[in-house]
């Protein structure tokens, strides 16, 4: 699979915001102009500036087969070409497809700068929140809380495998140590979160700016807390070996 030689995430971000900008100015042509050409910079960073566009896609995308959604994604980057002679998507319209272009920056910036860590998924959350993404957020966050806890499980020992095992581990958590009050704080905003990302498109009033902050920065807390665990935890084990 082609890999992109650097992350577009920088140069990317300001044109993005700069699309929402005209989105609620209510400039939607324009918007949709920089929504492409955002996703244009973006697979010239994953294929080199001199591919193709739909030949790079088409290799983006079975490169990523069962791993993400970025056939949806680059669908929608295409709408909001067509957008600009067309004009026939709303507000909302751009708005989501708007959040799937963020979503492909981050699954191209990711091929070349893999996060390690849930401090490295809580940047992005964040990076995402400044530029107005909310739904992106949210996912940013309960992803950061998903790799914490599978960090403290397997630490652990305990058997953890993505959404099923969350509250298993994290009630583990709240148990086992003293600041539990912290780690439900995490657990609840993780799981707000969660929810909210998925029904956000029928539910937009679910999602505030200052609300996901507030969840991000609790997540931020528990990563923390689990992070000091897992090491401690780790450093048993060394020990009993």
């Amino acid at each position: 699979m082609t890999q992109p030689e650097s992350a577009p995430a920088a140069s990317c971000d300001a044109l993005l915001r700069q699309a929402r900008e005209l989105l609620d100015n209510g400039e939607l042509a324009p918007a949709s102009a920089a929504g492409w050409q955002v996703a244009v910079r973006a697979m010239a960073t994953y294929a080199g500036p001199d591919a193709d566009f739909t030949d790079a896609a088409r290799r983006l995308v079975k490169g990523e087969q069962g791993r993400s959604s970025a056939a949806e994604w680059m669908t929608s980057a295409m709408a909001l070409s067509d957008n600009i002679q067309y004009d026939w998507l709303d507000k909302e319209g751009i708005a989501r497809r708007l959040d799937d272009v963020q979503r492909l920056v981050i699954l191209i910036t990711d091929l070349s700068d893999p996060p390690q860590s849930a401090d490295d998924i809580l940047r992005r959350a964040r990076e995402c929140l400044d530029n107005g993404a909310l739904p992106v957020a949210s996912e940013k966050g309960w992803e950061a809380a998903l790799c914490a806890t599978k960090i403290y499980a397997d630490a652990m020992g305990y058997e953890h495998r993505g959404d099923s095992h969350f509250d298993d581990v994290t009630r583990m958590l709240t148990k086992e140590d003293a600041r539990g009050r912290q780690v439900s704080k995490g657990t609840s905003a993780a799981l707000t979160l969660h929810q909210a990302a998925a029904y956000c498109t029928v539910y937009p009033h679910w999602l505030h700016p200052e609300f996901v902050a507030e969840d991000i920065n609790a997540i931020a807390e528990l990563a923390s807390i689990v992070q000091e665990l897992a090491a401690a935890g780790n450093r048993t084990s060394g020990e009993n070996v």
